[in-house]
């Protein structure tokens, strides 16, 4: 038991970012099969996932050696505000009659119909933010990430490859039930207007630790390693894209390639801007029809929805605090923006905005002379949250998105000091 235990404490800071990565998309998958097959009651693997959370960061902290980082103490002040003005700010007054855009936006819900909003996950969101955003940025904020990236590495594609089998069996097995039961809607599981997500929980959470597997197939094709099976990994990933209708993890997926790419054959990176643009030309074009802009599930009709929240928040709000933002609960909204940097600004301000872009360029001032295997695995994972984060999720409950971004902080230190 004792080896065990020093083994775990040896590739501790490997673990619990494997764990803050996949956790989610590994909770959301066992939940899934739940209510599909067992039917068990109160099998709550997304709280086990945030409890186990809290606890490992705290035994994190005990374990570690102590040294201060006040970057990761500035990224800490953002929840903070968030706290401060959900629970004692302005509550935000819309000009607006939200009711009439959500209708205009084709979307099947009315304040005050009953339906499940926003304001109603206020508690929840409250105790996501505090328990596993802002002590785990206080945990880090007080020790030292020593991290063996390159342990981390293999961790991550060794759990990537199980889990993407399992969950290629689990989705297989889980349509051929839905398509021959009797008496079943007549579903779609193809293209963007596929019915998935009526049948699967949560597939955007299910299913990101996709995009994170697919920048590690790009690495080892380009390295020349095991590339017929990173391939058909990729292959699999883009079917499972396919079937799911997850259109935005197919574009990520694309332009990460791209910025791969780039980094990796410099003079070329021309023709594969080339290739993305009319690659993405493609897209809209299948998407866009006379009745896109109010068909859901479209690219078109995904866009306008962020869109037209982003203006509500943004113009349409009579009381909003500039400097240090208000509180987003509000009952006369359905939800929030959809757009990292749109959140922080409307949660905390001008305030926040200035914080974030400062520690994005303590980050891009290091990174961008330190962009090599292994740590531009960790550069490209925190590309690709961020871009996603500014079309879908909300900052404040974004677990993986802050405490990578406290990570990196971390790592950014830990290496000047080595570099000095």
């Amino acid at each position: 038991m004792s080896k065990i235990i020093k083994n775990i404490n040896s590739n501790i800071y490997q673990i619990y970012l494997v764990y803050v990565i996949f956790g989610l998309s590994v909770a959301i998958f066992l939940k899934d099969i739940n209510e599909t097959f067992l039917k068990i009651t109160f099998f709550e693997t997304i709280y086990f996932y945030r409890g186990v959370l809290f606890l490992f960061s705290l035994y994190l902290f005990f374990i570690t050696k102590k040294k201060f980082n006040i970057n990761i103490f500035f990224l800490s002040i953002l929840s903070l505000i968030f706290l401060y003005n959900t629970l004692f700010g302005e509550t935000l007054i819309f000009t607006k009659d939200v009711n009439i855009l959500l209708k205009q936006l084709n979307i099947g819900v009315q304040i005050g119909d009953g339906s499940k909003f926003f304001f109603d996950e206020k508690l929840k969101t409250i105790i996501i933010n505090l328990i596993n955003i802002y002590f785990p940025l206080l945990v880090l904020m007080f020790i030292k990430f020593n991290i063996d990236l390159n342990s981390f590495y293999k961790i991550s594609y060794k759990v990537s490859e199980i889990f993407i089998i399992l969950l290629s069996i689990y989705i297989t097995i889980a349509l051929i039930i839905f398509l021959y039961q009797p008496g079943r809607p007549d579903y779609s599981y193809f293209g963007t207007q596929s019915d998935f997500s009526k049948n699967f929980i949560n597939p955007h959470g299910l299913l990101y630790f996709l995009n994170i597997f697919f920048i590690q197939n790009i690495i080892q094709i380009y390295s020349k390693i095991n590339i017929k099976k990173n391939l058909i990994y990729i292959i699999i990933i883009i079917i499972i894209f396919l079937v799911s209708g997850s259109i935005l993890f197919f574009g990520l997926c694309a332009l990460t390639f791209l910025i791969y790419s780039t980094f990796k054959l410099k003079k070329k990176y021309i023709y594969f801007l080339l290739i993305l643009f009319l690659f993405l030309i493609l897209i809209i074009y299948l998407n866009i029809n006379d009745d896109s802009k109010i068909i859901e599930g479209s690219l078109y009709n995904s866009l306008n929805i962020r869109i037209s929240y982003i203006k509500l928040f943004l113009f349409d709000s009579d009381n909003i605090n500039y400097i240090y933002g208000s509180n987003i609960f509000s009952e006369q909204i359905y939800t929030y923006p959809h757009n990292s940097l749109i959140d922080i600004f409307i949660c905390s301000g001008f305030f926040g905005v200035i914080i974030l872009f400062f520690l994005l360029y303590r980050l891009i001032d290091f990174y961008r002379v330190n962009y090599k295997f292994p740590l531009n695995f960790i550069i490209l994972i925190f590309i690709q949250m961020s871009i996603f984060s500014l079309l879908s999720g909300f900052f404040f409950k974004n677990i993986m998105l802050n405490i990578l971004l406290a990570i990196m902080l971390n790592l950014s230190t830990l290496r000047e000091e080595k570099i000095k």
